[in-house]
């Protein structure tokens, strides 16, 4: 039996009884807060989606849900450029700071009701009480990217960034048209948050902390921002000295900030889009979710942030021609992995995490295949 708490999301398994006993005691208040938050906001918002329901059905196979997969990508990107621009046309304002802060409320609105009405997975609609976990992640990243700040501020990258950052702005290409500003910025900054990415995945210690993101049992519009606060922490410290280097105007990086969350909405989005050639220039779709099977043979790959091109450049690309990625997804080897906001703080810390996040009818290898054998889904094959 699935052992939850009083939230409603599993909790570290009682073998591990020193982090049985951190979650309930001090990880009490945020237990609370995931039930409190599923039944006041959670809940209220899935019942009013499952009015949805009926639309969805009716526009399967048609026309115009195959115009809707194969423009809204596009039609966001431009669209996302365009009012970034718009925001930052008199500098960055308070007003414009507001709008950033306000983007991923405005995103959600957008994207959920797509979620609904064109699924990629209709097992993935709905998942238990882990929404309350992401609004809470959500806030506590703000959180812990503030205090990661503080932490490069504190440490000898400061002075580093100091002396670099001047080779920067002389050699940012500032005369280029904006959109080209855009890519570039974003290009390189995903080249050094595609190794960081890689690293988390290959050095066991690291894929320790990472795992917490890869605990999610479906994909949807806002559990991309699921992660350890160690890795937010360990991330704003690798980018630190490459970011120096790469310093366009303030007006520039607020543009790349809001559209590497226009295309970051659709990498875990659970809509069911025809990318075509999309999903050889950007992270999203199929790419993303080949990258969350439970099998790391296949998990391991696909790591770009927004661009898929350094994977297609350093060969961990990965896409099956006809092929559609199939909706198991987790940690194959750790399917007992806590899922409450405490228990994914206390995961990493404990030790033989294949042991103690396996329950007992799952101790041997066929029990984890049947965890990441593929199932049947409900898309079509992509045209």
């Amino acid at each position: 039996m699935i052992d939850k708490g009083i939230g409603g999301n599993r909790r570290v398994p009682r073998q591990a009884q020193i982090g049985r006993f951190l979650e309930t005691w001090i990880g009490a208040p945020l237990n609370l807060l995931e039930l409190i938050l599923h039944w006041v906001l959670v809940q209220p918002t899935r019942w009013a989606m499952r009015h949805l329901d009926a639309l969805s059905y009716m526009l399967e196979g048609t026309t115009l849900r195959k115009i809707i997969s194969h423009t809204l990508l596009p039609f966001t990107l431009i669209g996302s450029f365009l009012i970034a621009s718009a925001m930052v046309e008199n500098g960055i304002t308070s007003l414009s700071l507001l709008g950033f802060v306000l983007l991923p409320v405005i995103f959600g609105l957008y994207c959920a009701p797509f979620e609904r009405l064109m699924p990629y997975s209709r097992k993935w609609l709905e998942g238990g009480n882990d929404t309350s976990v992401d609004i809470i992640m959500y806030f506590s990243g703000a959180f812990w990217s503030g205090i990661s700040n503080l932490l490069v501020s504190a440490l000898f990258i400061y002075g580093t960034v100091q002396v670099l950052e001047p080779y920067g702005h002389e050699y940012w290409p500032d005369q280029w048209h904006p959109v080209l500003q855009v890519a570039v910025f974003i290009l390189i900054k995903d080249f050094f948050r595609y190794w960081f990415h890689r690293a988390l995945h290959e050095i066991p210690f690291l894929w320790r902390i990472h795992a917490a993101h890869h605990s999610v049992e479906r994909l949807y519009w806002l559990n991309g921002i699921r992660a350890h606060p160690l890795e937010i922490l360990s991330q704003a410290i690798f980018y630190a000295i490459p970011l120096a280097l790469v310093q366009p105007s303030a007006e520039i990086a607020m543009i790349a900030l809001i559209m590497q969350l226009s295309i970051g909405i659709f990498q875990h989005s659970n809509i069911d889009l025809n990318l075509g050639w999309w999903e050889y220039i950007f992270s999203i779709g199929d790419n993303h979710r080949y990258h969350h099977y439970p099998d790391k043979g296949v998990g391991d790959s696909n790591y770009g942030g927004e661009f898929i091109i350094w994977d297609i450049v350093f060969g961990t690309f990965h896409k099956v021609k006809g092929e559609r990625p199939h909706d198991n997804i987790g940690i194959g080897t750790a399917p007992d992995y806590p899922m409450s906001v405490a228990g994914l703080y206390i995961a990493p810390f404990l030790p033989n995490q294949k042991s103690v996040f396996r329950s007992p009818n799952a101790d041997t290898d066929d029990a984890v295949d049947a965890i990441t054998a593929p199932t049947p889904k409900g898309p079509v094959p992509a045209e």
